[in-house]
């Protein structure tokens, strides 16, 4: 069972998983900057509505791969690099999301080494 504590060594003993995990717990801001400063590469979390529970997704050193659905809700994701501008395809996953029923209209990333940013899909975006 993952928990804040153990988060971290389970992905260094069992390696980081192919897809999303389901959590018992919504992972703090600093735990997730803590793990993709570990890894060096991008983690996202979920929540899924009617489901109540959160997942962990793995990427890669800039992007990660997420699942649309009217039911999921991009909590947050970060970017190793530190880059504070979300890219066409935070954007796209937002307006995706939305055509499909999604509620969503915001998220977050997390950029190492930065202030946590808020975007929406009129956010200017990496180009």
């Amino acid at each position: 069972m993952l928990t804040p504590q153990n988060i971290i060594s389970k992905f260094e003993e069992h390696g980081l998983p192919q897809y999303g995990v389901p959590l018992d717990f919504l992972p703090n801001e600093s735990l997730i900057r803590q793990i993709t400063e570990r890894f060096k590469i991008e983690f996202a979390i979920m929540f899924t509505i009617g489901n109540n529970n959160y997942s962990i997704y793995k990427g890669t050193s800039n992007s990660v791969e997420l699942p649309i659905d009217e039911l999921e809700i991009l909590l947050s994701h970060t970017h190793p690099n530190g880059t504070i501008k979300p890219s066409i395809h935070d954007i796209n996953w937002l307006k995706t999301a939305r055509l499909v029923g999604s509620p969503q209209i915001q998220s977050v990333i997390l950029p190492i080494g930065q202030n946590r940013v808020t975007f929406n899909i009129q956010s200017s975006y990496l180009k």
